[in-house]
């Protein structure tokens, strides 16, 4: 049986790279289960504050270029 399911993540970081170290072990962890593919993120700033532009992602998983995957240097 397939589900498909929208997940809201709130939290508050004192910068991108810490909100971006947030988001990738969220995502580390989702990626480690053979029944999980993540499909779609959306990043946004809640109503009120001052917007922030964040570069696409070339792929599910992917990282855009220019930004160092976490992790030891073999990219893990």
């Amino acid at each position: 049986m397939k589900v498909e399911a929208s997940v809201v993540f709130r939290f508050q970081s004192s910068s991108l790279a810490e909100a971006g170290a947030v988001l990738d072990e969220i995502l580390g962890r989702a990626h480690e289960r053979d029944d999980v593919d993540v499909q779609q993120i959306n990043a946004m700033t809640p109503p009120g504050s001052a917007p922030v532009s964040l570069p696409a992602l070339s792929a599910p998983g992917g990282y855009a270029p220019g930004v160092p995957r976490s992790g030891g240097t073999d990219g893990r």
